[in-house]
This record gives structure tokens, sequence and C-alpha cells, in this order.
């Protein structure tokens, strides 16, 4: 990934940072700014004939030159050149060349190849040809492009969705609009578009329930903390409105349940609807989520705060720790509470 030609440097001003871009590479432009210091009167057309003749930046133009001249401030004063002897600085083995790249994202590259060592996306894919195949056998009638990808594209595209974070890419918009190295990673770049519409395909095959054993943590913490989060719906099709309020406005829209173990990874996520009440739902959420995890312990901090909702819990040997409602305790009398010791301001512990 990074190249480092170490020759004899030359007695020139220091050079800047190269890193590749989209027609002209980082060695390119290390030659490219070696030759302007040789011969600051050089002109463009000068440059790209002898490029040519030599069969260097195959691909870049005089535009392109005249502007990476004009970033290094190297660009030529008006006027003819002056003359000067023959300039062999092009020939085979006369450039002198010093590079000492700086690429972008060298973190994830290396990441990304340290994945590929472990194999870490060869169960990924296997769990996602299960997905289809079940889907298949339970619908025959259906055709979409998600049943017919081979595992390399299975792969490349799963690959996409997990490095997006890795580059600062938020959302999937981000792929039209942020220039970025996923072409190295994976051999191929994608639009949003199409990565909108893998995921959906993979929502049909409903590929979570086969995914989840894959990718959750292999030892997950003891407690898991359960929270909603309502998301609005915006479309110009009528839609039945539920309770989420936006702008002085009734939205439709979903709500989301996620879980986290107490070292901050999410576990589970499971989407109901927004006028539906947690508690009617949070029991069997939690049972899915101890039967993945192994944990049995939930953190809830609202929404579900009865006395009856603890004892469905402890029936179901689950436990729950949240706030009761005013009317659902009576201080410490409703709880084992042990004295420990009173305090310098007097509160009891």
């Amino acid at each position: 990934m990074a190249v480092a030609l170490r020759q004899p440097t030359l007695a020139s001003a220091p050079s800047p940072s190269f890193c590749d871009g989209r027609k002209f590479a980082e060695v390119e432009q290390a030659l490219l700014w070696t030759v302007l210091q040789q011969d600051l009167h050089c002109t463009s057309r000068d440059l790209l004939a002898k490029a040519a003749q030599h069969q260097i930046w195959p691909r870049v133009t005089l535009r392109q030159i005249n502007r990476w001249r004009a970033k290094w401030q190297l660009s030529r004063g008006k006027g003819r050149p002056p003359r000067t002897a023959a300039d062999g600085s092009m020939s085979s083995g006369n450039a002198v060349v010093c590079v000492t790249p700086r690429l972008s994202f060298v973190g994830v590259h290396l990441f990304a190849c340290w994945l590929d060592q472990q194999d870490a996306f060869e169960p990924v894919v296997a769990g996602l040809k299960e997905a289809i195949s079940e889907h298949q056998r339970t619908h025959p009638g259906e055709d979409f492009a998600l049943l017919h990808h081979r595992d390399a594209t299975l792969r490349r595209r799963f690959q996409a969705l997990v490095l997006a974070p890795l580059f600062g890419i938020e959302r999937l918009s981000g792929f039209d609009t942020q220039e970025h190295p996923l072409e190295t990673l994976i051999g191929g770049s994608y639009q949003y578009t199409t990565l909108s519409q893998f995921l959906g395909q993979l929502e049909r095959v409903e590929a979570g329930a086969s995914l989840l054993p894959i990718l959750r943590p292999a030892q997950g913490g003891k407690l898991v903390y359960v929270d909603g989060h309502m998301m609005a719906y915006w479309s110009r099709l009528p839609m039945h409105k539920g309770k989420i309020t936006m702008l002085g406005r009734i939205m439709a829209g979903s709500q989301a349940v996620i879980a986290h173990d107490d070292t901050g990874r999410a576990v589970f996520v499971a989407y109901y609807a927004p006028d539906l009440h947690l508690s009617q739902i949070i029991l069997a959420y939690c049972q899915q989520v101890a039967e993945a995890t192994g944990s049995a312990v939930f953190v809830i901090d609202r929404a579900v705060n009865s006395v009856a909702l603890a004892e469905a819990f402890d029936e179901q040997d689950l436990g729950l720790l949240c706030m009761l409602d005013d009317n659902e305790h009576a201080g410490l009398e409703s709880f084992e509470a042990t004295y420990v010791e009173t305090l310098e301001d007097g509160t009891r512990v």
C-alpha cells in the first residue's frame, strides 16, 4: 500500500504530501514535483509532451498539470521560457524521486486486510445464503436480485456497509457525494441506491435472524440496556398517523427498540408501531434478547415501571431493573433494604 523510493534527496523546497487521486497517483505527483524542481520555467505543454514520450501520466491532461502547479505555487511566469541545454531528466535512469506517500485511511486498509486474513466475512456470506435459501423455499414464486447474487457480490456489498462508518460516511447518500478509497479495498465502488436496494432485499428475506448469531459479540455483557427511539416517516402518500410529534405535526413512523450490553455494543433491534405501548411487547422482546445473548438482566429507564411487569419478568427467569411509578412503592418499606451507615450530612445509606 505504501510506496517509498529511496534515492538521494534533492536539495529543493520541502515536498508537499502526496495522495492517490482518480487520475493522478501519488508516485506520478511526486515525479511531477521533482521535474518542476529541476526546471521551474518548463512549460506545461513540454511536460505533457515529455510524459507522453516516456509513457507516463497517460490519463493526465494539460489542465490538470496546471492545477497541480497552481496548488504547489509553481506556475510559470508570463513570457517565453529561457533557453537551456537539452534536458534529459525524463530519460530512463535519470529521474531522481524521493516519495514519502501519505495513504489516506491507512488504518482502514490495515483493518480490512486483517478481516480478510481472519475470513471474518465468510460466516456472514454463509448466513445470508441460508436466509436466501429459506426464503426461496417458503416463497417459491418470488424473484428479485438478491436471490441470484454470487458469494463475491454478497461479500463486497456487506463489506461496503461495514467499512462505510470507518470512512466517515454517516448516511448511504454519502457514497455518492463523498470521495473515499473504497474501490481500493473491495475492488469496486457503490452508489447509495444500490446499497439501499441491497438493505431492502435483506429485510425482505429476513436476514437478521440468520445474521444475529454470527454478528453478536462472542462474550456479551451481563446487563442489557433497553431503550426506544421514535422515527418519523416523511412521505407524500397518505399514512396512518401515530403519536410522533415533529415540527408541530403528528407524524406516521415507527418505534425502534434497541438493546445494548454494558460494554456499549448493540445486540438487538426490533421495530414496532409508534402507538403500541412498550409494556405490551417488552417481555417477548427481552426473551428474544436473552436467547440470542445469554444475558438475563435488563435495565429499562421508562415505560416499563410497574410491579406487575416485574413479576412477569421473574416468572420467565428474567431480571428487571427500572424505576417504579410513584404509586407503585412506599419508600424503603417496599424494598429489602439493609442499613450500611450514615453519611456526614445525615443521609442514611
